[in-house]
């Protein structure tokens, strides 16, 4: 099974859809009624597969699938009905949709956050190397409105991947090109260093002196509980961020404009992993 005939609805959200059951290999279901779908999002495997998110609205009564399926004409395992031809086919069977499925239908499929966000910085959801992944996120970072000083692989030496700097504060941070993350001894040791030196630089050179730090990767292993130790040894608040939550913070700064502010960041310091729902309570618009 192929995703293109539905690809571009791939990012929507909130699909109105009719489920039919149809004739197996070893057995014939379609004198089994068909019923109203919710579709809350499509994904693709590696496969190129489809894979539904479907939520169960209500059973068509006195109708079996192979009724509704001889009426629309079947085209596919899957397959988009136009809204005329699904609405024509429900009457001239006696069905009734419910309200909230055919409002559904009436609407146009809105799309998800990350239709607003291009494939340049998308990519860093999908496996890159370390380098363009520190890029990006560099990238973001600046996009978001930071001024960033990028280290990592384009400075020699013991520094961190780079920091940013708001109008009176300034975050170390480190990039992590994995899934499962966790802070072993070796990699608290050396973020305990980058902060310390980081903190003496940016007092000297900037004259700041609120100064955080933050871990960016893909994804956190259950062990990764928070930062107390890195807290506690360098007296800076820390925070962790995941690839998909710093895009979700650019796409907040690309629907809110003006009103998203740097400010508000340090509300998303809190020394545990920060997610959408935080990032929706510090930026509400």
């Amino acid at each position: 099974m192929s995703i293109a005939p539905v690809r571009h609805l791939k990012h929507a959200s909130t699909i109105p859809g009719i489920g039919v059951y149809i004739k197996g290999k070893k057995a014939d279901f379609r004198s089994m009624p068909p019923c109203f779908l919710v579709i809350k999002s499509i994904e693709e495997t590696e496969r190129g597969e489809p894979l539904f998110d479907l939520h169960f609205v209500q059973k068509m009564e006195r109708i079996s699938s192979a009724q509704l399926i001889a009426e629309i004409g079947r085209q596919g395992f899957f397959f988009i009905i136009p809204q005329e031809k699904v609405l024509g086919a429900l009457n001239k069977l006696g069905i009734h949709p419910p309200s909230e499925w055919k409002t559904l239908l009436s609407e146009k499929p809105q799309p998800s956050w990350q239709n607003w966000i291009g494939e340049h910085f998308l990519s860093i959801l999908e496996p890159v190397s370390a380098n363009e992944y520190e890029d990006r996120i560099a990238e973001a970072l600046r996009a978001l409105g930071f001024e960033v000083e990028q280290m990592g692989y384009k400075k020699e030496g013991e520094y961190p991947d780079g920091i940013i700097y708001g109008r009176d504060f300034s975050i170390v941070y480190d990039c992590k090109n994995r899934p499962d993350y966790f802070l072993d001894a070796k990699d608290k040791r050396a973020m305990i260093k980058y902060i310390q030196d980081a903190k003496r630089r940016i007092k000297e050179k900037r004259g700041i002196g609120k100064v955080y730090f933050a871990l960016v990767t893909h994804s956190y292993n259950q062990r990764i509980k928070n930062l107390s130790d890195i807290e506690k040894e360098t007296s800076t608040k820390g925070t962790l961020f995941t690839s998909e939550s710093l895009l979700y913070l650019l796409f907040k700064k690309l629907s809110l404009g003006q009103s998203f502010l740097l400010t508000d960041f340090e509300g998303l310091v809190s020394g545990q992993i920060v997610t959408r729902e935080n990032i929706d309570k510090v930026y509400s618009g």
